[in-house]
């Protein structure tokens, strides 16, 4: 079943009328605009995302026609979920990875300074890091026996980004 009929089953709406039809489809991606302007990932907007889809199930129905008695119970309960949603890493965060190595050997506790935030690198050589999208991005890697490493990155997706050091 396509995500229209989902939204229209939820209305209680079986006409297919293309004005009613259209007015459903334009509130469908005005909740997805409304979601991605909360600061949510376009690529985490999936109608297959049962968060995703009970979020904009819930801004359809509360926008779907005149005279709803329920509309703004509706919108706080959107609201709330909209709330949540730009607050989860899945959803509104990029996993920026490093992974270090010296040669093709991961090199463990090395210092990964992002975003003014600190982690050492494990035993894989990675260090995780969640950020929004944004530019400029400062990182700078060191460890015992290697030159430092300093850049800066541009976040618009999620990013591996591998460094290979060299002994100093």
């Amino acid at each position: 079943m396509a995500f229209i009929d989902d939204v229209k089953t939820a209305l209680r709406v079986t006409s297919v009328n293309a004005g009613i039809v259209g007015e459903i489809t334009d509130l469908i991606a005005a909740a997805k605009a409304d979601l991605q302007l909360s600061g949510l990932m376009g690529e985490s907007i999936l109608e297959t995302d049962a968060l995703i889809k009970r979020a904009i199930i819930t801004y359809v129905k509360a926008y779907f026609g005149w005279n709803n008695p329920d509309t703004e119970r509706l919108q706080q309960s959107y609201d709330l979920l909209k709330s949540h949603l730009s607050l989860s890493q899945e959803y509104s965060y990029y996993a920026v990875t490093f992974t270090v190595t010296a040669g093709a050997v991961p090199v463990d506790e090395a210092k990964v300074i992002f975003n003014g935030e600190t982690k050492y690198t494990g035993t894989a050589g990675t260090a995780i890091f969640y950020v929004r999208k944004g530019n400029n991005y400062e990182y700078s890697v060191t460890a015992d026996g290697y030159v430092p490493i300093e850049n800066n990155i541009d976040i618009s997706a999620n990013t591996p980004i591998a460094i290979s050091l060299v002994a100093g």
